[in-house]
């Protein structure tokens, strides 16, 4: 049983006034959007809105068994190690 061959189509053609008007599949041209942080956010704060507490990456190093412990006790605690962290350093640290 031989199968149907498809029918070809017609070749893309660029539109006469495509340089004015890109292709973006919607009627009207993409505009940028425009994004203005305040002084002292990121344009990440500008897209998302700003955070009450914006979380950071900090690089600490600290002994092999200090580690384990933590592990053990954000394991006992059902939190991640880093919420763990976080709360221990809170609760050093003085009230604001």
């Amino acid at each position: 049983m031989a199968k149907d061959t498809p029918q070809a189509r017609p070749a893309l053609a660029r539109a006469a006034d495509s340089g004015i008007h890109p292709v973006s599949g919607q009627a009207e041209p993409v505009r940028p959007m425009s994004y203005r942080p305040t002084k002292g956010t990121s344009t990440a704060d500008a897209i998302r809105g700003p955070a009450k507490d914006k979380l950071v990456d900090l690089g600490v190093r600290i002994p092999k068994s200090l580690r384990k412990q933590l592990r053990a006790e954000a394991k006992a605690r059902d939190i991640t190690v880093d919420e763990l962290v976080a709360a221990i350093v809170t609760a050093a640290l003085p009230p604001k």
